[in-house]
């Protein structure tokens, strides 16, 4: 375990270099990310697949402080420089490579494409498929870099790996939580309309089938080989933001807020990707689920100062939910129906299972005791 000295950092709020990291911040995560919904318009009016765009933007944000770190400390010894540029990197092939996956064939943008033996993708999901392989070499060299930063070089980017154990029980009661969020919806409807036997069924059919086993099994190893996709988000918003939207607006109001920004960063991809025909329910309900998982989320980082921990939770939650509805695919999240009375629905549910944490002790500080340099 790596200690955290609690005045380590500089003051996120004063000097010029900070403003300018924050504008290299909201230029990656929010410009660029808000730019390629022009592509994406163009992708869905064409059918295309728009999955690599949408993992391209996972990275934006941790890209976002990383290129602030390369550009306006490059006289700070202890910036962990490796880990860095590999997070930016990435972000720019995965850009690269989701502009291509869509204007690479403008002329026949359906047409397939072998890739093996038995195996025809369109061009969309081959250009996915190169940026899993990508995400894949990204994160071994995250982890080289990470390892080779040192212990002072992790602790000035909030990279320690501090409370290990505390964080263990954190992710445990994170699933508790989050398969009580997923479960009891159905349990509710199947009880309302006296079908149990059928929600019942159904799962018990799924604990059946060996791909579910399979899945579960996989996620250990998955994790560490698309790692740098899920800290592309927790960086950025857990490390970076949180920090600086609790010092300027207070523990409580701070992390409300951040949880506001990042549903609203979800936008481009609510519009086209998540959904074709429930928009504003779709922007909305990311906005509660997002405040309500900032709150939990954030009350992890606080209480562990780990991000770590962050990003395996948020790593869970994209993929359990392939998982438990027994698709075992993310084409589950695509194109979703999203009925106006389901937003009372997770707007009770998420504020119940997540968001009560906005009353524990950690939220009761007046200030944030602890502010990194990321």
């Amino acid at each position: 375990m790596e200690t955290v000295n609690a005045e380590a950092g500089n003051e996120l709020s004063q000097g010029s270099d900070n403003k300018k990291r924050l504008f290299a911040f909201i230029v990656v995560a929010y410009g660029i990310s808000f730019l390629m919904m022009i592509p994406m318009y163009i992708g869905k009016q064409k059918g295309l697949d728009l999955t690599q765009l949408v993992n391209a933007q996972m990275c934006s944000p941790a890209a976002g402080v990383a290129l602030g770190y390369l550009l306006f400390m490059k006289g700070e010894k202890r910036v962990p420089k490796m880990f860095m540029i590999v997070l930016v990197i990435n972000y720019l092939i995965q850009v690269l490579l989701g502009l291509l996956s869509i204007f690479a064939n403008p002329f026949r943008p359906d047409e397939v494409y072998t890739i093996a033996e038995g195996v025809e993708l369109p061009l969309g999901q081959v250009f996915y498929l190169i940026g899993q392989y990508v995400l894949i070499a990204g994160s071994v060299l995250l982890w080289i870099g990470y390892f080779t930063a040192g212990k002072e070089r992790r602790r000035f980017a909030g990279l320690s790996r501090n409370n290990e154990k505390m964080g263990i029980l954190m992710v445990l009661l994170f699933t508790v939580l989050y398969l009580a969020r997923t479960l009891l919806p159905a349990v509710i409807e199947y009880s309302v309309t006296d079908s149990i036997s059928e929600f019942t069924e159904q799962y018990a059919e799924l604990l059946k089938t060996p791909t579910f086993y399979l899945a579960i099994v996989s996620l250990p190893f998955n994790y560490p080989l698309t790692i740098i996709a899920f800290l592309g988000e927790e960086y950025g918003w857990r490390v970076y933001l949180q920090p600086i939207m609790q010092k300027k607006f207070g523990m409580r109001p701070g992390i409300i807020l951040l949880g506001v920004v990042w549903g609203l960063w979800h936008t481009p991809v609510d519009l086209f990707f998540y959904t074709e025909d429930s928009a504003p329910q779709m922007l909305i309900g990311q906005i509660i689920t997002c405040v309500a998982i900032a709150i939990f989320f954030g009350f992890v980082y606080l209480k562990t100062e780990n991000i770590w921990i962050c990003v395996c939770m948020h790593f869970l939650n994209n993929n359990l939910i392939p998982i438990f509805t027994g698709t075992f695919t993310s084409d589950v999240m695509q194109n979703q129906h999203v009925p106006w009375f389901y937003l009372i629905e997770i707007l009770i549910l998420d504020f119940v299972v997540f968001g009560l944490f906005i009353f524990a002790k950690e939220y009761k500080k007046k200030k944030v005791e602890t502010v990194t340099n990321a």
